[in-house]
């Protein structure tokens, strides 16, 4: 092989390498902010059971389990075809909404015990605020983006992703540069 071919390589490998690096950079991070999450959730578990604040306890085993749940359906809800709704997809959407929305309100409750009216009056009008732009995004926004899709608003460019002509058929589906340009 000569010195040549290695830097002729396909440039769809490049990009495969490049999203791999990146891949693994962001495993790295999400192992690192877990590893924060739990040991902090640890530290505040400690601290409340030494004080008998069981509610506290409670509260914030609440929270790291649901921080772990929402982010799961998250992940999840980002594989799903965007193009189709489907049963999966709305209880997806109705887990995130409704355990986000539990843990904005759980955090309002357990600082409005120690704050003076003035101060958790907002923290409830964030956490409903936060909750209803959360329900507007997921259930309003989105039923009305489909419609337009299944109008035919983005037609073309599905039409173009899923019959190439004869030209197009050695085009990698994982090579964006490539789909940008058809």
């Amino acid at each position: 092989m000569s010195p040549d071919q290695c830097y002729s390589e396909n440039p769809a490998s490049a990009v495969r390498n490049r999203r791999s690096i990146c891949s693994e950079s962001l495993r790295f991070t999400h192992t690192i902010v877990y590893f924060h999450l739990t040991f902090n959730t640890i530290g505040t578990i400690y601290s409340a059971y030494t004080n008998n604040d069981i509610p506290m306890v409670a509260f914030i085993v609440f929270v790291y389990f649901g921080y772990f749940i929402v982010d799961h359906c998250l992940v999840v809800f980002d594989r799903l075809p965007s193009d189709e709704e489907s049963p999966r997809k709305v209880l997806l959407k109705v887990t995130i909404w409704s355990f986000t929305s539990a843990i904005l309100f759980g955090f309002a409750y357990q600082f409005s015990t120690f704050m003076s009216p003035v101060v958790f009056l907002p923290m409830y009008g964030i956490a409903i605020a936060s909750s209803a732009i959360l329900f507007y995004v997921h259930f309003i926004y989105d039923a009305q983006r489909g419609c337009y899709y299944k109008a035919g608003g983005g037609a073309k460019s599905f039409e173009i992703l899923s019959s190439p002509g004869s030209t197009d058929r050695d085009i990698d589906p994982d090579d964006i540069s490539t789909l940008e340009k058809v």
